[in-house]
């Protein structure tokens, strides 16, 4: 039986390369399409690293949360939701034209939706919350699941 991905990992240099793995081997079980599975893992690994990077700057480092299920749309369509959370200083993201990096616009790219703000019951952390695009899949894939999630409009 396939379940909801759920991961916390200390905020380290190496867990961007373990989620990177084990997210991979989740969307696996799950039979999903090889282009989007190498696109979800890149911009869920940006959001990790962000985290790991910047969360816990002027704090003792802490933990870096990852779950994620796969929603049913409206549409009968099936995208991945993948929500990276930490407890660090909440940081607002920089505007387009005071970012530098790439790691925002990249997530943006490859995902059909990314929403990065303060999750409501932690004022001091941040939650990444990252939808894939919407794809067609079969009953088959979806098999004896408990990993479906409510679809929410963001």
């Amino acid at each position: 039986m396939r379940r909801p991905l759920q991961l916390a990992l200390p905020a380290d240099p190496v867990t961007p390369s373990v989620v990177r793995q084990r997210l991979r081997e989740w969307l696996a079980a799950w039979s999903w399409p090889a282009d989007q599975l190498d696109d979800i893992v890149l911009a869920v690994s940006e959001a990790v690293s962000n985290s790991v990077e910047h969360a816990y700057l002027h704090q003792p480092s802490g933990m870096v949360e990852v779950r994620g299920g796969i929603e049913t749309t409206p549409h009968r369509q099936h995208r991945v939701m993948i929500i990276v959370r930490d407890h660090g200083c909440w940081r607002a993201p920089p505007s387009d034209h005071e970012n530098r990096r790439r790691g925002i616009p990249l997530m943006r790219a490859y995902m059909d939706s990314v929403t990065i703000g303060q999750p409501p019951d932690d004022p001091i952390g941040t939650w990444v919350v990252l939808r894939s695009k919407a794809i067609p899949l079969s009953h088959d894939a979806l098999g004896d699941s408990d990993g479906n999630m409510t679809c929410a409009d963001d």
